[in-house]
C-alpha cells in the first residue's frame, strides 16, 4: 500500500515542482512549457500554492496539454482565504526562467475562461515579473523589483496590474479596457516588456492579443539600478480583490495552454 502511494506520488506532474528540492530550470534565452509534463519543466517554482486546484486536460485546439485551474464559488484572494481558515481558491507560483541581465521580455501563452464565466469585479492572470516580484498591496523600492501581472475585469475587460516602484497606494492599473475576453473561447495574449535605462523614465510595455496590438504604455519606471532584470513568469489565477464582492458565485475554472518566454521583444510566440 505504501509503496503504491509513493509510486503514484513520483508519477503526478505536480509532485516533482512543488518539492523545494526540485532542480532548477537552467535559465535561458528562450523557454516553452506545452504542460506534457505538467509543471515539470518549469523548474524549482517560488511562492507556489493551489496545486489541488490545478488538472491537465487533452484539447485537439492546442498543442500538448492543457493546465486547467480550478476556482471555487466564494474564493477570493488567497491571503484572505488563509487568514479565514478556508481553503485556497487557484493557483500562484513564480518561475525564474531567464537568464541573468534581461532587460528585454516576451511571454505569450492561450487563456480561456469556462463557458458562461462570470467575471464579476475581477481576478489575476500570468505576467512577468523581476527581482521580489511583489504583490499583495506592498509597494516595492527601485532596488526590490516589480511585477505586471495581466487582470480580468468586469464584463470581460482586462489590463496590466502592475507593482511599479512608482505605484501610490495600490498596484498601477495599465492599458485598463485594452483586452477583451470571450468565455469558451481560446485567446492568445502576449506581454511585451523592455526595462528602462536605470535612471530614467523609459521603459515600455506592449500587449497584443489574437495577433493585434491592443495597447502600449512608454514612460515606466521599473528600476533604477542596473542589477535589476527580468526574471520569469509571476503565474497568478484567483478572482480578487480581498473582498467577497470580488468572489463568484459557483464554481468555474480557467485553461492555459502553450506558454512562451523569450529574452527579446516581439509580437508572435
Amino acid at each position: 500500500m505504501r509503496r503504491s502511494l509513493i509510486a503514484a506520488m513520483l508519477a503526478s506532474p505536480w509532485a516533482r515542482t512543488a518539492s523545494a528540492a526540485a532542480p532548477q530550470a537552467e535559465p535561458r534565452q528562450h523557454w516553452r512549457s506545452r504542460f506534457e509534463a505538467g509543471l515539470a519543466d518549469w523548474g524549482r517554482l517560488e511562492a507556489d500554492w493551489g496545486h489541488h486546484n490545478l488538472a491537465l486536460l487533452d484539447d485537439a485546439g492546442v498543442p500538448g496539454r492543457v493546465l486547467r485551474v480550478h476556482l471555487q464559488q466564494g474564493g477570493i484572494d488567497p491571503g484572505t482565504m488563509h487568514r479565514r481558515g478556508l481553503p485556497r481558491s487557484g493557483t500562484g507560483f513564480k518561475a525564474r526562467l531567464l537568464a541573468a541581465g534581461a532587460t528585454q521580455a516576451t511571454l505569450h501563452y492561450r487563456v480561456r475562461f469556462a463557458a458562461g464565466f462570470d467575471f464579476v469585479r475581477g481576478g489575476k492572470l500570468p505576467g512577468l515579473f523581476g527581482g521580489s516580484g511583489p504583490s499583495g498591496g506592498r509597494i516595492p523600492t527601485a532596488d526590490e523589483g516589480f511585477s505586471l501581472r495581466l487582470m480580468w475585469r468586469e464584463r470581460g475587460q482586462g489590463e496590466v496590474y502592475a507593482y511599479l516602484p512608482t505605484s501610490r497606494g495600490q498596484a498601477t492599473s495599465l492599458l485598463p479596457g485594452s483586452l477583451r475576453f470571450v468565455p469558451g473561447h481560446w485567446h492568445q495574449l502576449s506581454q511585451v516588456l523592455r526595462l528602462n535605462t536605470p535612471g530614467r523614465d523609459d521603459g515600455t510595455l506592449q500587449l497584443w492579443q489574437d495577433g493585434r496590438e491592443v495597447g502600449r504604455a512608454g514612460g515606466l519606471r521599473l528600476r533604477d539600478g542596473a542589477a535589476l532584470s527580468i526574471d520569469g513568469v509571476f503565474f497568478d489565477v484567483f478572482f480578487g480583490g480581498n473582498d467577497d464582492s470580488w468572489a463568484p458565485r459557483a464554481d468555474t475554472h480557467i485553461d492555459f495552454a502553450d506558454v512562451v518566454l523569450a529574452a527579446a521583444a516581439g509580437a508572435g510566440p
